[in-house]
């Protein structure tokens, strides 16, 4: 009997699997890649949907190992010239640093190779950094595969064994560092961490092979150059006028009335501090194990959470403790509870337990700053006590509340989850009263102080039209004015004198025998005017002349290109996001 025969004659069950088979697709978890019958997506690369986890494991990953690399680097050269191991680097120790690095521009290029790739990879078309990163990694897979770029295991051996970060003071390959960021456990390696490290890196060779093709030994033109550095290195002279705000008469003090409109006008202005309901959760290494080897663990329960979207972090803590494959760690609190939920408080009232310095992305860093300032997301108040009350804290809970493993100075990690979140809410204008005074008051001051300045300006620029700048001036000191003469003085010195106000820019631009741009500031207003001016023929000038050596200037050209190519890229790859992605934009 034929397929064709059999379908006839059993046409009901050929239908009840077709349906089942269609149903199955339906229902699997999409991934453009797996799914060919599905149109849902999170983000979209050359018609190839990523889930909302595979998203998100590419946006994560990218921006942990990339931040871990860099911090990593930052923290050998630290420890390398650290001599009196106090985690602090004093004047002697940075400034030996800094001559070793001036003698090993491998470490700075590799630094500065970091930084660009997070900078770049969190540009893009969504409102957030994680999802930029996912964004772009998946176009430049898309890339690389355009191109037939694919690093072999080989070359990303080699180029992990050549990066500062893994390079100890003797030499020698740091195989800890390796083995943590790869989730190695018992001499077990964790496969799908340790491919996810890798490629990381395999994208970030692509990036750097991209960047080369695009931007490698684009620099400016050599004659605007050889003008840029004459700029620079140019010598003034001048005269300058300050007119204190002491000097303009104070307005006269706001009605009632006038106070009750402003605060009508800029309510907004005036609201109660933030405030966060946060819990943490610390885990201690036993007396024999160190707190690097808890890493380990703690980074493969990070993993675990990451997929469990934030729930079920209690259970997690007791396997992972009761395992006894895993670095032996204690997480109960003496009352035998998991963690502690601290009350409601604001960023500038935090207990003392945010007040504990740790160890984020290299930096010693109160954990309250990182907690208000890294978490956006979490449900009210209202909602999560709502959740207490019915036995289900977890209910509202997300990965992004969650920020840790965090070792701190005591040899602990710490886990913390921002609960809840109470928004700001407008002062009544019994409360905000004083404030909005003080701040009507400053606005009139400003206010009077920027018109009795432009008044001046514009009286000392017709007198200076006439070609007299003494007379111009005389009529600064009749304002009340101080008036002083300046000069000669270097626009490119780090350490010049210039007039208070000035900017080197700003007298850059200024012709001779004309005045500069008028700068208001709080406590008063000053107005300068160029005389005259000449080239400085320093040693330093003769070296960059000769040298035409403005690496500053060409690094800042071939990124702006590097940004061109990547709006370019996403029209190019067709690169959509899903309308469930939050402060999703419009493609550039």
């Amino acid at each position: 009997m034929t397929l064709l025969e059999f379908i006839r004659k059993n046409s009901l069950l050929a239908l009840i699997v077709i349906a089942a088979l269609l149903i199955g697709f339906i229902m699997m978890d999409y991934s453009g890649k797996q799914n060919p019958l599905s149109n849902d997506f999170y983000i979209q690369v050359d018609g190839t949907g990523y889930s909302y986890p595979e998203t998100y494991n590419l946006g994560q990953n990218g921006t942990a190992y990339v931040q871990s690399l860099y911090s990593n680097t930052a923290s050998k050269m630290r420890e390398r010239f650290d001599t009196d191991k106090n985690g602090e680097m004093n004047e002697a120790e940075s400034a030996a640093m800094m001559a070793w690095l001036s003698q090993t521009p491998q470490i700075d290029r590799a630094m500065g190779t970091l930084d660009a790739v997070y900078r770049s990879w969190g540009y893009g078309m969504a409102g957030e950094s994680e999802i930029n990163f996912a964004v772009n990694r998946a176009v430049l897979k898309a890339e690389a595969k355009a191109l037939g770029f694919a690093p072999s295991k080989e070359q990303i051996d080699a180029y992990i064994q050549a990066m500062p970060a893994f390079i100890n003071a003797d030499g020698s390959f740091d195989q800890a560092l390796y083995q943590r960021m790869t989730g190695y456990h018992n001499g077990v390696a964790s496969n799908p961490t340790e491919k996810a490290f890798r490629d990381v890196v395999a994208d970030i060779m692509v990036w750097e092979c991209i960047n080369a093709l695009v931007s490698d030994n684009l620099q400016y033109n050599t004659k605007a150059q050889s003008e840029l550095i004459d700029a620079i290195h140019q010598s003034v002279s001048g005269k300058t006028a300050w007119l204190p705000k002491e000097a303009v008469p104070a307005p006269a003090e706001p009605t009632e009335e006038e106070l009750k409109a402003y605060w009508e006008t800029n309510k907004d202005r005036y609201k109660s501090d933030e405030r966060r309901i946060i819990s943490l959760y610390t885990l201690r290494p036993a007396e024999d194990a160190t707190l690097d080897a808890l890493m380990s663990t703690a980074d493969i329960i990070m993993q675990d959470l990451s997929q469990a979207n934030g729930k079920g972090l209690d259970p997690m803590l007791e396997g992972a403790a009761a395992n006894p494959e895993n670095v032996p760690f204690t997480y109960l609190l003496a009352d035998g509870k998991t963690h502690i939920t601290l009350p409601l408080c604001t960023l500038g009232t935090i207990p003392a337990e945010l007040q504990t310095l740790v160890d984020h992305n290299g930096e010693s860093i109160e954990l309250g700053k990182v907690l208000f300032n890294e978490v956006d997301t979490a449900p009210t108040v209202a909602e999560y006590e709502a959740a207490v009350a019915a036995g289900d804290a977890e209910k509202c809970t997300s990965i992004r509340q969650i920020r840790g493993f965090f070792p701190t100075k005591e040899g602990t990690l710490i886990l913390a989850r921002v609960e809840a979140i109470e928004a700001p809410t407008v002062l009544p204008y019994e409360q905000a009263r004083d404030k909005a005074l003080a701040d009507l008051k400053a606005e009139r001051n400003e206010s009077a102080l920027a018109d009795a300045a432009r008044k001046l300006y514009d009286e000392m620029t017709a007198t200076l039209d006439g070609g007299d700048i003494n007379a111009a001036f005389d009529k600064a000191t009749a304002a009340g004015a101080q008036v002083s003469v300046f000069g000669p003085v270097s626009l490119g010195g780090l350490g010049s004198e210039l007039p208070r106000g000035a900017t080197p820019q700003a007298l850059m631009s200024t012709p001779s025998g004309k005045l500069s741009n008028l700068v208001v500031l709080p406590e008063g207003a000053a107005i300068s005017a160029v005389v005259s001016r000449s080239i400085e023929l320093s040693q330093e000038y003769t070296y960059t002349k000769v040298g035409m050596y403005m690496p500053e200037f060409n690094s800042k050209l071939r990124s702006d290109i590097m940004t061109d190519w990547q709006n370019s890229a996403y029209i190019r790859h067709n690169v959509l996001l899903s309308d469930k992605i939050k402060g999703a934009t419009e493609q550039p």
